[in-house]
């Protein structure tokens, strides 16, 4: 696949301001897209990213928007889509996870997961499909492992990325005839600032325990992430539609039942 596979076409990639999501914008970039870089509220990060790609000799802007809220995901494509008077690439990578039992759910907590997570998904999808023009449109949604595995303590989180699957078979139907494919990519554990946080809070090695679950005998890196995301996003994968890639490095393999021994 050629480094200058995606020159000339625009892409936008939803919480790209660190770990999976900065490296996506990267890998695209590097490819040859002009890349559009979200962040919720402070764009100071998002800003370094996209100065690091401009220093690359890449091209890079960030807006600015909440997807929580109804209005943010339908204004960030639109404002992505009027910065180059083009789109044809959508990356939903912005998410929220947050730890508690079932019995300790409450309605406020699961409409903000709902709604990051999965709403916001639906509508920057919607936006799209309504302004691009695209011959070779994609959308590519960033699920994970939880969505089709147990989860302690993350039973929301599953529920919606298990729906953001359901979403983007019905989404490939329903696009195909536009020659716009939908896939999504689900990471397994992979080395981000919030795992390296989390890692410091916890005395349990658990990059080395996830690195004996998984098949290819280590966890995961935001790179890795980003090169199956630059191969769904390129003409290579232009038969590729309404399916959802594991990208665990074999996580999902081993038999090993994560959820209790998470606990």
């Amino acid at each position: 696949m050629s480094k200058a596979c995606l020159s000339g076409r625009v892409a936008l990639v939803t919480g790209s301001s660190r770990g999976i999501g900065a490296a996506i914008a990267v890998r695209l970039a590097a490819d040859g897209a002009r890349v559009v870089l979200h962040a919720s509220k402070d764009g100071r990060e998002a800003t370094k990213v996209a100065e690091a790609i401009g220093a690359a000799g890449g091209i890079a802007s960030v807006v600015l928007g909440d997807l929580s809220t109804a209005e943010a995901p339908i204004e960030i494509v639109r404002a992505a889509f009027g910065l180059h008077g083009a789109l044809d690439i959508l990356v939903n990578n912005a998410a929220v996870s947050e730890y508690g039992l079932v019995q300790d759910f409450t309605a406020d907590r699961i409409d903000f997961e709902l709604a990051l997570n999965l709403r916001a998904v639906l509508l920057t999808t919607a936006e799209f499909a309504r302004v691009t023009a695209s011959p070779h449109g994609r959308i590519i949604n960033i699920s994970s492992a939880a969505g089709r595995h147990p989860a302690h303590g993350r039973s929301v989180y599953s529920a919606t990325k298990g729906a953001m699957e359901a979403f983007t078979r019905s989404a490939a139907q329903e696009l195909g005839a536009r020659a716009i494919t939908v896939n999504a990519v689900a990471p397994g554990t992979t080395v981000t600032e919030l795992f390296e946080a989390n890692e410091r809070k916890d005395s349990r090695d658990w990059r080395g325990l996830f690195a004996r679950w998984t098949a290819l005998g280590r966890v995961g890196q935001p790179q890795d992430i980003a090169d199956i995301v630059a191969f769904v996003a390129s003409d290579d994968a232009r038969w590729l539609t309404g399916n959802t890639l594991s990208a665990d490095g074999g996580l999902v393999t081993t038999g090993v039942n994560i959820a209790r021994n998470t606990q």
